[in-house]
Order: structure tokens, then C-alpha cells, then sequence
């Protein structure tokens, strides 16, 4: 691949610097549009063998930009990151001021984790279209990721100026707030998601809201918020459910909700094992506790915090 673009390169570069000939704007233009109607009819092995390096040297100037971003695209469609990647370099290369190459460039590093290599490219967007708010959006992921919540917030509100509509980024600015304990401002985000979300695709914002009032104090609302997600199945729900129930010393609620789970979930056997020790049978409790000790791989923190109960109880 890197040859391919080698050549791709070395050819776009010299026609960039050769004088204009109709015959080869009409023949680019013939090869973008047939380009364009095999992407829209999702054909992207067909763009791919089209858009090979004799045919990108068919295109100039703009045409030749958007040929660089079909391609691209085409082998993301295709699930070749990789080589999207080589071709949005590339395109960067030779058409540095043109914003959606760099934001096609900035998007894919940023979801592959190369964000050292996409945060400048988000600020080389903002620097030419300051309200750009996918490159707010990125900026905003990068800097929660590295614990600038306070910047990440700020990216969040001006990318939402332009991205309203999307109820998964009021579901994420929601819950940096959360993690920033800023829980009014969370509530009334995630409540702005949930007021746009089908009620199918709410879980992880009724889930997120539970988790803010129950950080307000407001465990009754919290706990009853849960109560149909549990009855649906929720894992996360009935896991939150069991131990705010064992919380709030609704000890026969408790168990209840522990019967719910699987009998082998490492929380249902630590609610199993805090019930068994208010009624003194330590034994038993032990014996959940021990087994909880050792799926420190699939549950580490559960796992740890269990085997510290397990000492303490043994010890005299």
C-alpha cells in the first residue's frame, strides 16, 4: 500500500504543477462521477479498483480531493482502517487548508487512539472554523481521556451548539459532569437526552440519571428509576439495584434482587455474603467472599474488595 500511494503522490503532485488540459478535467470528472454513484450504491470495491493510482492521476484539483476522500472512505466501508489512514495522509499532504480531509484524518486517528496525532489536527480545524463542533467533539473526548474535565466540559457546550440533535453527546457531556460531581448541571443534561431519546435506547441515560440523584441523596428516586430496567433484565441495573437495596438496610429487598442475578456474579455473592453477616453466619459468608477473591481477572475491583473482608473477618 504505501508503494501505491508512493506513486499516487508523486502523480497527483505533477499534475498539480501541469498546465490545464480539457480532455483531462472532462476524463477526472468522468471518473469522479461513476466514483460517486458506486459509493452511493454502496459498490466500494468498485471505487477502490477505479480510484487506483492511474485513475486518482486522472483527477485534479478539487476532484482530485474528493477522489482521495471517497477512496478513503471506501476502505473504511470495507473495514481496511488501515489503508484509510495511508490515503487520508496523504490527501492532508497535498491539500493541507481543505477542513474535511482533515477532519476524515483527525476522526480515524482519534478512533483508532492515536490522539497525540489527532488533537492538532482538531485545533488546526478550530484555528480555520472555530465553531466546528466535530472538532469540538474530539477535543472534548481527547481532554476527558487525559482528565481536563474542566476543558473537556467547555468543548462539549460549543460542540453542542451545532451537534443538538445528538443524544449520545448530551448523554456523554452528562456524565463528565457526573465524574466532575457538577450533579445539577449532569441531571439536566441527561434529562435533556432522555426527553429525546426513544424510550427502546434509554437505559444508559435512566441508568446515568439514577446515578446522579443517587449522588444528590435522592436514593428513593434513584432506586425506583432502576426498578423497570431490573424487571427488563439490566444487568448493571440489577447489580446497582442489589447493593443500593443492601445500603438502604432493605435487607429482605436485598436479597431479593440477589436472587435476580446469576448465583455465580461477583457482586450477588458480596450482597450475599453482607446479608449472611448481619444474621451472624460467617461461615457462609465466607465461603461467597472466598469465591468472589478469585475472579480477580474478570472482576478485579469486586474481587479485592472482597478478599480485604475475607482477612478481616478471619482475623482475631
Amino acid at each position: 500500500m504505501r508503494g501505491v500511494l508512493r506513486v499516487a503522490l508523486a502523480g497527483a503532485v505533477l499534475l498539480a504543477a501541469t498546465p490545464a488540459r480539457p480532455w483531462w478535467w472532462e476524463g477526472g470528472a468522468q471518473i469522479l462521477r461513476a466514483s460517486l454513484a458506486d459509493f452511493r450504491s454502496s459498490r466500494y470495491e468498485a471505487v477502490i479498483s477505479r480510484l487506483d493510482p492511474d485513475g486518482l492521476q486522472g483527477l485534479r484539483g478539487e476532484n482530485l480531493c474528493r477522489g482521495f476522500l471517497i477512496l478513503g472512505e471506501s476502505y473504511e466501508k470495507t473495514g481496511r482502517p488501515d489503508k484509510a489512514l495511508s490515503v487520508y495522509q496523504v490527501a492532508a499532504r497535498l491539500f493541507s487548508g481543505d477542513r474535511q480531509t482533515l477532519s476524515r484524518l483527525a476522526e480515524l486517528m482519534h478512533h483508532a487512539g492515536l490522539d497525540e496525532q489527532a488533537q492538532p489536527l482538531y485545533e488546526t480545524i478550530l484555528k480555520m472554523h472555530p465553531d466546528n463542533p466535530q472538532a469540538h467533539l474530539g477535543l472534548a473526548e481527547i481532554d476527558r481521556t487525559l482528565g481536563f474535565l474542566d476543558r473537556s466540559a467547555e468543548h462539549y457546550e460549543k460542540a453542542l451548539q451545532g451537534l443538538g440533535e445528538r443524544t449520545d453527546v448530551w448523554r456523554d457531556y452528562a456524565r463528565l459532569l457526573y465524574e466532575a460531581r457538577e450533579f445539577k448541571t449532569a441531571e439536566l443534561a441527561v434529562r435533556h437526552a432522555l426527553s429525546q431519546e426513544p424510550v427502546v435506547s434509554s437505559d444508559s441515560s435512566t441508568m446515568l440519571l439514577a446515578l446522579i440523584l443517587r449522588e444528590e441523596g435522592r436514593a428513593e428516586e434513584a432506586a425506583a428509576l432502576l426498578e423497570p430496567l431490573a424487571r427488563d433484565g439490566s444487568l448493571e441495573a440489577q447489580r446497582a439495584r442489589a447493593l443500593w437495596l443492601l445500603e438502604a438496610q432493605r435487607n429482605a429487598e436485598a436479597r431479593a434482587a440477589v436472587k435476580a442475578l446469576d448465583s455465580a456474579d461477583p457482586l450477588a455473592l458480596y450482597v450475599r455474603a453482607r446479608l449472611a453477616l448481619k444474621v451472624g453466619r460467617q461461615t457462609e459468608a465466607l465461603e461467597d467472599l472466598r469465591a468472589v477473591a478469585k475472579q480477580s481477572a474478570s472482576a478485579p475491583f469486586t474481587a479485592r474488595v472482597c478478599s480485604d473482608l475475607a482477612t478481616l473477618i478471619q482475623t482475631p
